[in-house]
C-alpha cells in the first residue's frame, strides 16, 4: 500500500510540474498563472499523499 502511495504522489507532482513549466511558458512576463490554486492544491495533495506513505499503518 505504501509503494502505491507514493507512486501516485510522485505521478501527481510530475503531472504539476508539467502543467506549471506549461502555464509558465504561455503566460506573459508578470502575470499570475491562470490556474495557481489548483497548481498549489495538487501539490499540497501530492506532498500529503507522499508523508501517508510514511506512517506505520501502511507499513
Amino acid at each position: 500500500m505504501a509503494v502505491f502511495l507514493v507512486l501516485s504522489a510522485l505521478a501527481l507532482l510530475v503531472f504539476t510540474l508539467v502543467l506549471f513549466v506549461r502555464a509558465r511558458r504561455e503566460a506573459p512576463q508578470g502575470t499570475p498563472l491562470p490556474n495557481g490554486r489548483a497548481l498549489v492544491l495538487m501539490t499540497l495533495l501530492g506532498l500529503m499523499l507522499a508523508l501517508a506513505s510514511q506512517l506505520p499503518v501502511f507499513a
